[in-house]
């Protein structure tokens, strides 16, 4: 009997779960998977949390989907997919410190790109998403879409399709951690430096300083480390 998924993040939990089922063989190639009805009663979940964790399967070439007919297991398995993900001895902290480690090397260098082939177009895109994050912490708010809209369009200023593409994929675990420290109003005072921060990254961004650009945002994520590791402390 499969426990029940109690965890938060219930589609990531379902569609790790079942990756394990299918890599393992547990799921043989071409066999099809129970109905989301069967799965939800299965592992406590809703019927929608089932769906978005097969869809998750399905862009990982895990399984296919036939009309009316359900969800198979793909008869030939691509390579495993790219994941961020906790190994057994590692915690929690431990995993948020992976990852900023990893934005350090990515945001720098996306920066520098940024600064040397942004459009126009896509220096107002930055600007106006600096200017949202601006008016949402005056207005009270947590600013973490606003923040993600941000770092997005500077990604996207990189004219760099795999850059785009892996902001994207690290997009979630970035606002888990922005969400975290930003529920706490003790925290609320470091809004102000990060507002600096961003908008050190942009005015290098526009002047076409690469340099101080990825400076810049190198400074932004190891700040953004030392913040979290302060709240964590709290």
């Amino acid at each position: 009997m499969p426990p029940t998924l109690r965890n938060a993040n219930l589609t990531e939990k379902l569609s790790e779960i079942l990756t394990r089922q299918i890599e393992s063989g547990e799921r043989a190639p071409g066999s099809r998977l129970p109905t989301e009805e069967q799965l939800a009663a299965e592992y406590g979940v809703s019927r929608t949390v089932v769906r978005e964790g097969i869809a998750r399967l399905k862009s990982d070439g895990l399984v296919t989907t036939r009309q009316g007919l359900g969800a198979f297991v793909a008869e030939t398995l691509t390579a495993a997919p790219f994941r961020i993900q906790a190994a057994g001895a590692e915690t929690p902290q431990e995993m948020v410190q992976q990852v900023f480690e990893l934005r350090i090397g990515v945001e720098t260098q996306a920066a520098a790109l940024a600064a040397e082939r942004a459009t126009a177009a896509q220096l107002r895109e930055i600007r106006t998403a600096l200017k949202q994050l601006e008016q949402v912490q005056k207005h009270g708010g947590d600013g973490v879409e606003e923040d993600m809209r941000f770092h997005r369009a500077i990604a996207r200023a990189t004219n760099n399709r795999i850059y785009d593409d892996f902001a994207r994929f690290l997009e979630r675990h970035v606002r888990e951690q922005l969400g975290i420290s930003r529920r706490n109003s003790t925290v609320a005072g470091w809004l102000q430096a990060v507002q600096q921060e961003h908008q050190a990254i942009y005015d290098a961004i526009a002047a076409r300083d690469g340099m101080a650009a990825a400076q810049a945002a190198g400074a932004h994520v190891r700040n953004g480390m030392e913040r979290l590791r302060k709240f964590h402390a709290h």
